[in-house]
């Protein structure tokens, strides 16, 4: 937890100054609202007086550094978070996602080793945090935003003992409605005409969907097979290609200009290797380059003529 500490508060906060901007945009864009930025002083949590604005729902991000965790939190009664938060469709998952990523880059230190980096609704703040092993004289830095009227702060707070268990609750809550749930359809079953509603389950599909977007699990894989996710693969961003003789090659100064046929608002290409593996667009991460994945390549099919064995 040496990385955790109070000593860290002077870069992070010379990040959140340096980088306001760009995070109000990243909550723009994952929140769909007009975000403004201000950062505010580091204090600790006690004296911070946010206990209280805690004592409820909220949005919860959670980065792991080593063992220990750092959390950014915002209450739901702040009125800046969209209704869809508490149960986000795949397209709001994904929103969600790349949400954690851009204010991990934009807000932290460089040289803080950030592991995973998670965003979940949680049911009450105050007592995610405290199973999260956060203590009274954790560190807190508040981001002040407003969107027209409403206001609120999103809450940076270090260190977490525990901070997988900051999103252990809404998981434990999300159960509970599914269990609930077959005690309907029994009840609606015994009509005849009610076979119609049994289509209405289908509606359910979009949640194998909406679990694609999260980070997949490979503990049922076979211990070779997880050794081989640990290889470090080339990972590029195909702009734009095009052949040219060689004459024009060697004829390349200062100054030239090469003009290829892709127009500027295409998509771009991620390779792994040389096989493309999705399509997206640029993004501006802080003062870094950056790919937000608009959608999935499939691996180009091969067929195999069959042969009719020859009869003797």
């Amino acid at each position: 937890m040496s990385e955790l500490n109070p000593e860290l508060a002077g870069s992070l906060l010379e990040m959140c100054r340096g980088g306001a901007g760009d995070a109000a945009e990243a909550l723009q864009r994952a929140l769909d609202g007009a975000y403004a930025l201000t950062v505010g002083e580091a204090t600790t949590y006690a004296t911070s007086g946010a206990a209280d604005e805690m004592d409820g729902p909220g949005l919860a991000l959670v980065f792991h550094v080593g063992d220990a965790g750092l959390a950014a939190v915002l209450p739901e009664a702040s009125g800046l978070l969209p209704d869809w938060y508490k149960t986000p469709d795949a397209t709001g998952k994904s929103k969600l996602a790349t949400l954690a990523q851009e204010l991990g880059m934009i807000v932290l230190p460089e040289a803080l080793p950030v592991g995973d980096a998670k965003t979940s609704y949680v049911a009450n703040l105050k007592a995610a945090l405290a199973a999260a092993g956060m203590s009274d004289d954790a560190t807190q830095v508040a981001l002040q935003l407003t969107s027209g009227e409403k206001s609120g702060s999103l809450r940076l707070i270090w260190p977490l003992a525990a901070p997988a268990q900051l999103l252990a609750a809404p998981a434990a809550a999300s159960a509970a409605p599914t269990a609930a749930t077959p005690a309907t359809p029994p009840a609606e079953a015994k009509p005849a005409p009610k076979p119609a509603a049994a289509p209405r389950p289908a509606a359910a599909a979009p949640k194998p969907a909406a679990a694609s977007s999260q980070p997949p699990d490979f503990s049922g894989l076979p211990g070779y097979s997880r050794s081989l996710l640990k290889i470090s693969v080339p990972i590029s961003v195909e702009l734009a290609s095009k052949k040219e003789t060689l004459q024009e090659v060697i004829a390349l100064a200062p100054g030239s200009i090469i003009k290829f046929e892709k127009g500027c608002e295409e998509l771009l290409r991620l390779l792994v290797g040389e096989n493309a593996v999705a399509v997206g667009e640029a993004v501006k991460v802080g003062e870094k380059f950056g790919f937000r994945v608009t959608s999935m390549l499939l691996p180009p099919e091969h067929f195999v003529t069959a042969k009719r064995a020859r009869s003797a």
